[in-house]
């Protein structure tokens, strides 16, 4: 019987078996280099086409005709909403992880009532009741991003705080639901137009 190896030293190659084949050479660093800079250079490229059908995801998440929504930041199209939305909000979970800036108790009526008029304005901009305005949604977006800070911070003391699922299931739901009723309505009008 074989004597075993020392933990921690290779085994010993066994003549029964056959030897490991090569490994692929490494890739090449200038190739990889030239990949990088024709995909950021097509990503650019794509973005500033007014023709495109989206600008990259990452970047907005836009229809063409909906770029009035956007605001170009060298040479990118950035949803004007979350460019508010997203930097207030992580600003206000850091605050509101730092320490207590309202009652706790109030989270149940703040953390539903602060994103509700934005959520309100989200799904009659969808059912076609209201106009998209720039300045009403950046103005409805600050309570929204107060709301999201927050629970965003709740979240993160308690993963599974029953208040933060309630309030992102129920809004992301009524949502979700403006959105594709919106986007059946655009698709018919473009249809009959």
């Amino acid at each position: 019987m074989d004597e075993p190896s020392a933990p921690g030293s290779p085994p010993e190659p066994r003549p029964d078996l056959p030897s490991d084949p090569p490994s692929d050479p490494p890739p090449d660093p200038a190739a990889l280099a030239a990949l990088d800079e024709r995909i950021a250079a097509w990503q650019s490229a794509r973005a500033a086409r007014d023709d495109a059908p989206f600008a990259p995801l990452w970047l907005t998440h836009h229809h063409p005709e909906q770029h009035d929504r956007c605001r170009r930041v060298g040479g990118a199209l950035l949803c004007r909403r979350c460019l508010l939305l997203w930097p207030l909000a992580l600003a206000v979970m850091v605050v509101a992880g730092l320490g207590s800036w309202w009652p706790a108790g109030a989270d149940a009526w703040l953390l539903v009532l602060l994103p509700l008029p934005g959520v309100v304005e989200f799904v009659l901009e969808h059912f076609g009741v209201l106009r998209y305005s720039a300045r009403r949604q950046l103005l409805l977006t600050v309570p929204v991003a107060i709301g999201v800070g927050r629970l965003l911070a709740r979240y993160l003391d308690d993963p599974g705080d029953a208040l933060f699922w309630t309030v992102v299931w129920g809004y992301a739901l009524a949502m979700f639901g403006a959105a594709v009723v919106g986007h059946r309505r655009a698709a018919r009008s473009r249809r009959a137009g």
